[in-house]
């Protein structure tokens, strides 16, 4: 009777044992993966995506199923952050685009950013109150122009950086909408978040203070410029097709330049609240309209334009307004297309766009609409390309 007890011990210690060695061999996404993350000091979206997926690039994605987050690298410790689902990231990768999310363009690779801007020095159009990690408030050489290796110091606002850490450097540069009638005391309508170069922290100081070093330089920056984190971006974007239909304007271009042409950067006064995803392409059209008839009476589209913006409507209302407008009633429209744009990045209420073709002057104001095509169009056919992963 105790052999018996002694060999029914051994093997249910075998068993336990052989369980155990299962469990620890099933990979952490077979045996679930939680559906928020509580955050912590220091997280940013991206470092998020890093921990639970293994891809920073995901950060995106993760902005858009979390809409109340206003800045990606400043968020609010103990907030709850929803995760993407794997089955989720599988149908991505597996199904069809809806026609509303935008269709995958057939037998077309990604292009590739870097041979047509540099992605580094894109910047973005901030519609919110921003808030950066710290700013330049030292130099050991020229304050006002600096130099790559240069010495300078930061007055940091984050108490998690430390010496290695690469930043941004960044003006900011008030804009405000074209179309909107403005005031003389109307305040912008954002302001463009241009990167002027890269620093790396050398040192802590004391207190909030550190030394850097210059490693890149975009544009001119010296003191009181601000630091941001670096955002992880794929340089390789798949171009999607859009519905037809009016999209949003275009706000400013790269530092506000006032000459746009092609591989200009640009930016959107919509995001991904409003439909807008990385890689889709747009028309770039201007609108001109024609009296019907004798009716020489009816107002310019500039007047049309004014009327619909200011009519207190949601942006989606305003655009689907004025589009009847244009084309109803005693108003007939003729639209002209001065060129094409993809967007590299989408944020809650902009998005950053290259200029991919123009075939005349582009001015800010200008709407984006839907493009769509069956073939490759010969735009896209002539741009580098890359493999998309």
């Amino acid at each position: 009777m105790s052999k018996r007890v002694k060999i029914k011990g051994k093997s249910i210690a075998s068993v336990i044992v052989l369980l155990s060695l299962i469990l620890i061999a099933v990979p952490t996404d077979l045996m679930g993966q939680p559906s928020t993350h509580k955050v912590q000091r220091g997280d940013t979206l991206w470092s998020i995506c890093e921990k639970y997926y293994g891809d920073a690039f995901l950060w995106p994605k993760l902005w858009e199923m979390n809409p109340f987050v206003t800045n990606p690298h400043l968020l609010k410790p103990g907030d709850l952050i929803t995760l993407i689902k794997k089955e989720d990231m599988d149908k991505k990768k597996t199904l069809p685009i809806s026609p509303q999310e935008g269709k995958p363009t057939p037998k077309m690779k990604g292009i590739d950013l870097t041979l047509v801007t540099n992605p580094s020095s894109m910047g973005y159009l901030a519609v919110t109150r921003l808030e950066s990690w710290g700013e330049i408030y030292g130099s050991t050489k020229s304050e006002l122009a600096a130099e790559k290796g240069d010495k300078i110091f930061l007055n940091m606002s984050r108490a998690d950086v430390k010496s290695g850490d690469e930043l941004r450097v960044a003006k900011t540069i008030p804009v405000w909408h074209p179309i909107a009638q403005r005031l003389p005391l109307d305040p912008p309508f954002g302001n463009v978040i241009s990167f002027r170069g890269k620093v790396v922290i050398k040192q802590h100081l004391q207190d909030t203070y550190y030394l850097a070093e210059v490693t890149d330089v975009f544009a001119e920056f010296g003191v009181g410029a601000m630091v941001f984190p670096i955002e992880p971006m794929a340089a390789c974007v798949q171009p999607l097709s859009t519905d037809p239909k009016l999209y949003g304007t275009i706000v400013a271009g790269k530092d506000n330049r006032k000459v746009i042409a092609k591989n200009s950067v640009v930016y959107l006064d919509s995001g991904f609240k409003d439909g807008i995803q990385r890689g889709q392409v747009f028309d770039i059209v201007r609108i001109h309209k024609i009296p019907r008839g004798e009716n020489l009476k009816v107002g310019t589209f500039e007047e049309l334009v004014d009327d619909s913006f200011a009519s207190g409507l949601s942006k989606e209302q305003y655009l689907a307004d004025l589009w009847a407008k244009l084309t109803q009633g005693d108003v007939t429209y003729y639209e002209f297309s001065v060129g094409k744009l993809m967007v590299v990045e989408s944020r809650p209420n902009s998005a950053t766009a290259v200029v991919l073709s123009s075939t005349d002057e582009i001015m800010t104001g200008a709407f984006i609409k839907g493009y769509s095509w069956s073939d490759v169009p010969e735009f896209l056919a002539n741009l580098p390309t890359c493999p998309l992963e």
